[in-house]
């Protein structure tokens, strides 16, 4: 059984702070934009996410857990 293996060739972003909205609840809040380049069976393609800080914390903390769990298997 061949799995696909999907492999990160490049991570950029951009923080950012709404400045203007319709909604007063919006103005100030900062933001995250992730553009992550993937390759996965010898193609690449990009995925753009926009996350708030508390989001990007998460995954940042996920992402460490999961290469705390790979270390351990090598």
């Amino acid at each position: 059984m061949v799995k696909n293996v999907t492999k990160i060739l490049d991570i950029s972003w951009k923080f950012g702070v709404t400045a203007a909205s319709n909604e007063s609840d919006n103005m100030g809040k900062s933001f995250l934009h992730l553009k992550l380049n993937l390759e996965e069976n010898g193609k690449t393609r990009n995925v753009f996410v926009e996350m708030t800080i508390s989001e990007f914390y998460k995954f940042l903390h996920d992402l460490e857990k999961a290469k705390c769990n790979l270390d351990l298997l090598v």
